[in-house]
């Protein structure tokens, strides 16, 4: 017998709106229990689909298949909401028991000889009348997921891809857990007034509000965390403590010990290998890129190499010009730990920028109204609180988003880092739309890492928060505006070089001067961001880029390119720290430069889906740089209504009913032009 909470957590959620996320009965016994019973639920509801003794039919095969699992996707996306932001050691301990339970129902039902049967006939068929466009593009997308799951093939490989899977869920979950360890125990202490120098007040503030909570009040911690480390690294005058920080940043995951991620890595590349031979791929990257708009990993390649080059030269100058400018009398050469520092006054005596002063203007708050201003003369939306909501912590707030006075969603936004949560940013779909079993409304959710001020003071965003708030809130829009009729061909299942597409697209308007010029203003005062502030930081932001055109981005998407070209099947042992810095070498990486994420710290490539994938934020912002540009040529800028329209109809609403090429094409009147990103920035 299920419990109560059990119960509830599986579904249909309680509340307003078709539900809201029960997060009052999370607990971690409820958690554990409920993953077990929607597991046996699953494939229960399973096996009656494959035994069922009528005909096979898209009724009572297709849709009886994607109307399954529902409570075990209930529960999946509860435990990750929970142990993303507000884990404890039992939630931890929880999330790592339950983590091989689901991932064999793929392969199960892959070797389901009945079920596949019946799938094969339907799609068979599928041209011969009854289903019509989206129904077929759901046929195919079911009978191509079975088969990349191993349908068809001896019974033997298939026990081995069941067992392949599950041991990798294990192994992400560790990984992710090491990294969340070395973050949270790893820390750089401060002295005094020497080992602060350079520090802007609100840093200083924010390291003694970070001793005090490690139990050292008086002193000053950086604790292993990016919003710490970063900052630290950008006005910290005290080079060897930059060296310090830096290191123990950049060995996050990747020392001996406990929390060591590279032992974790050899096991992940050699069994992602021997899953491609066994499903006919020369290797994980080929087995990955197969359905995707690139198509192999030697054209995803191509683009990256090409930016490189590109982005080299230019980034070589960069290193010229800071190291001219610093103080290099003793003849050392810029470091790693000195860029940040050097970029920050390069922009501070050229551009007359000062990111303290950006920032002074940019309160949380304003920030999330202009967000829902933009979206409103977009798209039309109006965000309307919803106090009463069930949250995880007090500072959570939740929306529901309307159009036409309409509810078509349900919005929460968790921007303040706090103990349990994870740090990094993401949106987490909680609830697809979908509309075949009658109206569901979409629940998303914006997660970033934002430090809390101290009690009273308001909560202001560096330029890359706000930056990141815009990123996320475009991946909740391809939710939030999907129209498709089924949740396997909503925008959570689109190709994944096109998921950025929304997101980095949506970074645009954060930089609109008609939106900063509205609500980029000072807390208290409503002081507007001076028009000569804007024009620096418009030619600061030219100079530093985007994070994809940078080497830093550029090295890591290449890196793990490269390492899962090397996932072939052929078991051999892949030296982490020698791979990563062989291929640095062949590419030339300036040693002044580093890598964005390196291998052992890699969230994306061995715990976040980004495997053989950390190219698409590149293949992404090319495309977004394309529509971009229409917008940019339209008689309406950036809120032209038409534009708008084109882009709701064929890419935010159209999800995954289409082929993303063919979507982008609808958009746009042609496949993206490859230049468009480097021509942004005068790169050609």
């Amino acid at each position: 017998m299920t419990s109560a909470d059990a119960a509830v957590l599986m579904g249909p959620w309680p509340g307003p709106l078709g539900g809201l996320p029960p997060y009052d009965r999370t607990t971690p016994a409820a958690l554990e229990e409920a993953m077990h019973a929607a597991v046996a639920q699953r494939r229960a509801e399973l096996e009656a689909i494959a035994a069922d003794p009528a005909p096979p039919t898209f009724a009572n095969t297709i849709e009886a298949l994607e109307d399954s699992g529902r409570a075990l996707q209930r529960v999946q996306r509860l435990l990750r909401s929970v142990g993303t932001t507000a884990s404890t050691p039992e939630i931890a301990a929880v999330a790592q028991r339950v983590a091989p339970l689901a991932p064999p129902l793929l392969e199960e039902a892959a070797r389901a000889e009945r079920l596949c049967a019946r799938v094969e006939a339907v799609w068979q068929a599928r041209h011969a009348g009854g289903p019509d466009d989206e129904q077929r593009r759901l046929v195919e997308v079911l009978r191509n997921r079975l088969v990349r799951a191993g349908a068809g093939l001896d019974r033997a490989v298939g026990e081995r891809l069941q067992a392949i899977h599950a041991r990798l869920s294990e192994l992400a979950t560790r990984f992710q857990q090491n990294l969340a360890a070395d973050e949270a125990s790893q820390v750089v202490w401060l002295a005094g007034e020497t080992d602060l120098a350079g520090l802007p007040p609100a840093q200083r503030s924010a390291a003694a509000a970070a001793a005090e909570r490690l139990g050292r009040p008086g002193a000053w911690a950086i604790p292993n965390q990016r919003p710490a480390v970063w900052p630290f690294l950008t006005h910290a005058t005290r080079r060897d403590l930059r060296e310090h920080v830096w290191r123990m940043w950049q060995r996050r995951g990747g020392h001996a010990g406990e929390h060591d991620n590279r032992p974790l890595i050899t096991e992940i590349v050699q069994l992602r290998g021997e899953r491609a031979r066994l499903l006919g791929h020369p290797s994980h990257a080929h087995a990955v890129l197969a359905d995707r708009m690139a198509g192999t990993p030697e054209q995803a390649l191509a683009v990256l190499m090409r930016t490189w080059h590109a982005v080299r030269t230019r980034t070589e100058r960069q290193i010229a010009d800071y190291h001219a400018q610093a103080d290099r009398s003793d003849g050392t050469p810029l470091a790693p730990w000195d860029r940040l520092l050097a970029a920050e006054q390069w922009r501070r005596v050229h551009v007359g920028f000062d990111a303290d002063e950006v920032r002074a203007h940019l309160p949380l708050q304003g920030l999330l109204q202009a967000l829902f201003w933009a979206a409103g003369r977009l798209h039309g939306l109006e965000f309307v609180p919803l106090p009463d909501a069930p949250v995880l912590h007090p500072s959570v707030q939740v929306y529901e988003v309307r159009a036409d006075a309409e509810a078509i969603g349900v919005l929460y936004v968790d921007l303040l880092q706090r103990p349990g949560k994870m740090h990094g940013s993401h949106q987490a779909e909680l609830r697809s739309a979908e509309h075949f079993r009658g109206r569901v409304l979409p629940v998303s959710m914006i997660v970033s890492g934002v430090p809390a001020p101290p009690d009273g003071e308001p909560v202001l965003l560096p330029w890359e928060y706000a930056n990141v708030l815009f990123h996320e809130f475009g991946h909740a829009l391809h939710m939030l505006l999907n129209r498709a009729r089924y949740p396997s061909l909503g925008s959570m299942h689109v190709a994944w070089d096109m998921v950025e597409l929304p997101s980095l697209l949506n970074e645009y308007w954060l930089r609109d001067r008609t939106l900063l010029e509205r609500w980029a203003r000072r807390p208290g005062t409503g002081e507007p961001m001076p028009a000569a502030l804007l024009d620096r930081l418009e030619a600061a932001l030219q100079h530093d880029r985007i994070f994809s055109v940078t080497l830093d981005y550029l090295a890591a998407a290449i890196v793990d390119l490269r390492l899962h070209l090397q996932a072939d099947g052929s078991g051999r042992a892949i030296d982490v720290d020698a791979f990563e810095a062989q291929v640095l070498a062949e590419l030339g990486m300036p040693a002044a430069w580093d890598t964005l994420i390196p291998l052992p710290s890699s969230m994306h490539a061995f715990a976040g889906g980004y495997d053989a994938g950390i190219y698409v934020y590149l293949w992404s912002d090319v495309m977004a740089a394309d529509a971009a540009e229409a917008w940019a040529t339209a008689p309406g800028g950036w809120y032209d209504p038409d534009v708008a329209e084109r882009w709701r109809r064929t890419v935010l609403g159209a999800g995954h009913t289409v082929d993303a090429a063919e979507a982008f094409r609808r958009f746009r009147g042609r496949d993206p032009d490859p230049d468009a990103l480097l021509r942004r920035f005068g790169l050609i």
